[in-house]
């Protein structure tokens, strides 16, 4: 059924399923914070579409195995979000209708990471400030997905299970 005529977003906001389509800045928000996951799977992709060997050594530089435990975390909600269909089992549900917390908890962690990453170099180097700014963007999504309305709108909706459609 579609949105009310009270919904504060318009028609184009949704998907066929009448849910909110996940905002741009969501999407950048998971892609970041999955980054230890998606970006092994970019350099393959790379890798196997005959990409330079020089951009995937420097893709390769990005990554750290550091990130696999918050990319994981994130990449939950990626799973979720490209599972969020009529059929979808119960357990893509409850990802999806605690997305918002797990998203917070995988920028938690990276936070917590590059803190401990940070803590391991001491002296201010390129490093460091790379790791800063990761942080500045791991807070910055931090507060976008605790605080945004549309965030918190999104994970609300999820397409009606196909055995309720059919009655």
């Amino acid at each position: 059924m579609p949105p009310a005529d009270s919904s504060p977003y318009p028609l184009s906001h949704y998907d066929g399923q009448f849910c909110l389509k996940p905002p741009m800045m969501m999407w950048l928000a998971i892609l970041y914070l999955s980054r230890g996951v998606t970006l092994p799977l970019i350099i393959a992709l790379g890798q196997f579409s005959g990409v330079d060997s020089r951009a995937a050594d420097t893709v390769r530089e990005l990554w750290s195995a550091d990130e696999l435990a918050p990319s994981a975390i994130a990449a939950l909600v990626l799973y979720a979000l490209w599972r969020r269909v009529p059929s979808a089992s119960r357990g893509v549900r409850w990802i999806w209708s605690n997305g918002r917390v797990v998203l917070a908890v995988a920028a938690i962690v990276d936070l917590g990471m590059l803190l401990i990453g940070m803590g391991r170099i001491g002296e201010p180097t390129d490093q460091s400030i790379g790791l800063a700014a990761a942080g500045i963007v791991d807070a910055y999504f931090l507060a976008y997905v605790l605080a945004a309305r549309r965030i918190r709108d999104t994970f609300a909706e999820f397409p009606t299970p196909l055995e309720i459609t059919r009655r």
